[in-house]
């Protein structure tokens, strides 16, 4: 059995909620991961290092314990936005696992900015805050890591202190420095049971804007990726859930399952949900809502951001938003062909599949992933298990981005008012 799996067998155990959490959550869980995988600061932890050059503050200068912990990767950010939860967490006996970083090409604007955030934080000496140095020149970040690996490098840290038993809570929250937390966010860390579910719980949010046209354009996006979500669950997507860094909560036996955050420059989250989904549950939750401020930010390639200035851009044309344009419905109901096909041929591998959808799912691979599969010994349940993994949330998004030719994009205000029901994805 893989040593991940062995990892997530432990977490069902039954132990009384009063031990589970330093019985259950220890070297055997993490410590592949962290050895094989981790980054530097985290295995300098390991090793016994309290402080290295870059890891900073006066929460590691005792043996402290904390109910749990956040990580924040921060570029170009100001500290009035991150002082906020810096004061929101300081009476939560809650971690805050800053990371402070920009890119070897950072502009001289963006990279003064973020030098005197880190100056203004390590200043402070808050008692419940970790700040990572990733600005300063030996440590800047190969831009094609960019977020990702910060998001690593904080979450490997977080691993570690679980494995030393300083931070109790397994769940290890993720954010960014734009967002409001409210009153009831850190409530999962508190949270017992005799079972601890793995996987990722991702909380609900909405972007806001004091500027009348971004918040305008903001609302479109929100309404653009909730149908999104709507539309793989009206299909049968195991995959249909946001994939948004900055709403996300990851167990951390999940976490080193999957070897933790890519070093990606845009997108860590989504491929961090994707490989979660493919070994644990993914639970959106009903609350509390997550109040993200809309920016118009070029930090990253692909993103909110950018697509918000593509937005802003529309909306100088047709203020009404009336021409902004998403997924044709029609591309949901091809994708659910496409997912009941799937599972019919895992029930009865014989089948001939339909030809345009095994035509489209020959472009995805799917020839290959039948003849590999076909060299194993395997039954019904197994094949499904292996279709939903093989068929996961990126080929789902190159599925629909296919589809696109045939189904060209419509205005999305016209389809959630001829669809109502695409509308009720949160």
């Amino acid at each position: 059995m893989p040593w991940w799996q062995s990892c997530l067998c432990a977490l069902r155990c039954t132990d009384p909620p009063s031990t589970i959490l330093p019985r259950a959550l220890n070297s055997q869980h993490f410590a592949p991961y962290l050895a094989d995988y981790a980054e530097p600061e985290a295995r300098a932890l390991l090793a016994g290092s309290s402080q290295t050059a870059d890891v900073l503050g006066p929460a590691l200068e005792r043996d402290d314990r904390w109910q749990g912990c956040l990580v924040v990767p921060a570029f170009d950010e100001s500290l009035e936005a991150l002082q906020q939860q810096i004061d929101a967490l300081a009476a939560t006996q809650v971690l805050l696992i800053l990371v402070i970083n920009a890119p070897q090409n950072a502009s001289a604007e963006a990279l003064a900015r973020t030098q005197d955030l880190f100056r203004q934080v390590t200043a402070a000496r808050h008692a419940h805050v970790i700040v990572v140095d990733r600005v300063s020149a030996p440590w800047r970040l190969n831009p094609k890591h960019g977020v990702g690996l910060a998001r690593k490098i904080g979450t490997d840290l977080a691993l570690a202190l679980i494995e030393q038993g300083r931070i109790r809570s397994p769940w290890i929250l993720q954010t960014d420095a734009d967002v409001a937390l409210p009153p009831t966010y850190t409530d999962l860390l508190h949270e017992v049971s005799p079972q601890i579910p793995s996987g990722v719980k991702i909380f609900p949010h909405t972007h806001f804007s004091g500027d009348p046209t971004l918040h305008f354009a903001a609302q479109l996006y929100d309404q653009h990726m909730d149908y999104y979500v709507a539309g793989l669950r009206a299909a049968g997507s195991p995959y249909a859930h946001h994939s948004l860094g900055s709403t996300i909560a990851v167990h951390a036996v999940t976490y080193a399952a999957i070897r933790g955050y890519p070093r990606r420059s845009a997108g860590e989250d989504f491929y961090l949900l994707n490989k979660a989904r493919k070994i644990a549950p993914i639970e959106a939750l009903a609350e509390p809502l997550l109040t993200i401020q809309a920016r118009l930010s070029e930090r990253v390639p692909f993103g909110t951001g950018p697509a918000l200035r593509d937005i802003v851009a529309t909306l100088q044309s047709d203020p009404s938003g009336g021409s902004y344009l998403s997924y044709h419905p029609k591309c949901f109901e091809a994708l659910g062909s496409a997912i009941r096909a799937l599972d019919h041929w895992a029930k009865e591998p014989a089948v001939t599949l339909d030809a345009d959808i095994a035509q489209r799912l020959s472009t995805l691979g799917f020839d290959r992933f039948k003849k590999n599969l076909a060299k194993q010994p395997t039954t019904a349940a197994k094949r499904q298990q292996s279709v939903h993994d093989w068929f996961d949330g990126l080929k789902t998004l190159q599925f629909i981005h296919g589809m696109q030719s045939t189904w060209p994009d419509c205005p999305l205000q016209r389809t959630l008012a001829q669809s109502p029901e695409f509308s009720q994805s949160r």
